[in-house]
Formats: C-alpha cells, structure tokens, sequence
C-alpha cells in the first residue's frame, strides 16, 4: 500500500522596501493540504482588504477538510469534485470582493490576484486569476506551472511584442483578469500528478518580477525546510531592491509519517 502524500508547508510575506503596507495575503490549511497566495491592488490602498477577503473565503471553504469523501470521489469518471470546490470557492470570493466594494465606496475597484493548489492523494489541483505564479521543482527542474493573465503575455501570445521587448515593456504590470474587477471571473484550472519530493513554489509578482526563473531554481534546489528556503527567496526580492510586497510560499510533497 503506498503511503498517503501531504504537503509540508514554509511561508513568508514582507511588505518589501518601498510599500508602506504589505496587500499580500497567503493561506495553508493543513487538514486540507490547501496553499494559497493573493496580491491585493487598487481601490485607495484597499488591496489588503481584497486579499485578505480572498484567502478567508478559501479558509472557511476548506478547513474542515475536503467537502466530498475520497472514496466516493475515486468512482467519479470526470473532473474530480476537489477541483469544481475550488474553482466554484475562488468565484465566491470573487463576489465576496466585489460585494464588499459595493458596500464601502472608498474600496471602489479594489482587486486581487491568487494562486491555489489544493492536494488531493496523489492529485494536485491548481487555480489561478492573475500574475502570482505556481512553480514546480522536480528532479532539478524548474517548471513554471501558471501563465500571466497580464497585459505583457496578452502580447507576447498574439505576437504583438517579441521575448526581446518584454524586460522593456512599459505596461509590463498592468494586469487583465483578477478577483473583484467583474461579476463573472474565468478561473484557470489543472490537475496534476504528483511524485514524492516535489517541492512547489507559489509566489507574487514581487517576487518574480525581482528575481529570475534560474535564481529561483538554485534556491528551491538546495532542497532546505520550506520555511528557510520561502526566507531565503524573499531576502533575494529584497536585495534585488524590495519594490513590492513580496510572498513565497514553499510546499514539499512527503509521505504523512515524515
């Protein structure tokens, strides 16, 4: 019988060298094997409230557990219900963000990013809306698991711009789907297989937008406790010049007796 896989979880959020408060937001709910990141913006300085609305809803979604029992999920011969929970849980959120803008005025046209990665046996789940980003770290290998619904890969996808422009794009960081901009959010959506000791990374933007893909594979491979390695990644966001907010959330598949 193989051994039951969970995530083993390190995480850190800095508020960087030039913001006067941290709209990042990220979430473990251990029972669940659920990690998520949000990165708040806009709305007079109300980012933080979006984002924080965003996890809490995943929060309340998930920490009893899984809504639906393993066994009976094994019989279903389609997406796997984990998955559709998640999806539908990241559309409440979005109606939680734009409900609360509606309430208070002053949060008018606040948002948020997120990224969320739910293990489910061997299956791992992932949704996202916005530039955070998944990573998966396996056998050396870096691989980047999201695309950016930005207005850069906008570009890039339809040839407008070359991968030689894209350091020097000015509206790099304008971003095209998030929680909270409309009623109706398309939420990416995957499934992946997973192997013992893969280590996955979620992150926001002022993480990667500071430090390169190959930086980050260098790091993650030093294979340290979690906890070190999400330190270590956001003390290079903050050597790099620390102009953002920065989260990483590092997450290693291991066995449940480990």
């Amino acid at each position: 019988m193989r051994p039951r896989l969970r995530l083993d979880v390190g995480a850190l959020t800095d508020v960087g060298k030039v913001r006067d408060h941290n709209e990042d937001a990220w979430l473990w709910v251990e029972q669940a094997d659920l990690v998520a990141v949000a990165d708040g913006m806009g709305g007079h300085e109300a980012g933080d409230v979006a984002s924080e609305l965003t996890v809490r809803t995943l929060a309340r979604a998930f920490e009893d557990g899984l809504p639906e029992p393993r066994r009976l999920r094994a019989l279903l011969r389609r997406r796997a219900p984990a998955m559709d929970h998640l999806e539908r849980v990241l559309r409440e959120a979005n109606r939680a963000v734009l409900d609360f803008a509606t309430d208070h005025p002053a949060c008018k046209g606040m948002g948020t990013t997120v990224v969320a990665m739910l293990l489910d046996g061997r299956h791992l789940h992932r949704a996202h809306v916005g530039d955070s980003r998944i990573y998966r770290l396996r056998d050396g290998e870096l691989t980047r698991l999201t695309q950016d619904h930005s207005l850069l890969n906008e570009y890039l996808r339809l040839g407008v711009i070359g991968p030689e422009k894209a350091a020097h794009f000015p509206y790099k960081n304008v971003i095209v789907r998030a929680l909270g901009l409309s009623p109706n959010v398309d939420v990416d959506v995957a499934t992946d297989t997973v192997i013992l000791r893969d280590r996955y990374l979620l992150c926001s933007d002022g993480l990667t937008d500071l430090v390169d893909d190959e930086t980050i594979r260098r790091q993650l491979q030093q294979l340290g406790r979690p906890a070190a390695d999400a330190r270590a990644l956001v003390d290079l966001a903050l050597a790099a010049g620390g102009s953002d907010n920065v989260t990483a959330v590092v997450a290693d598949v291991v066995t449940e007796d480990s």
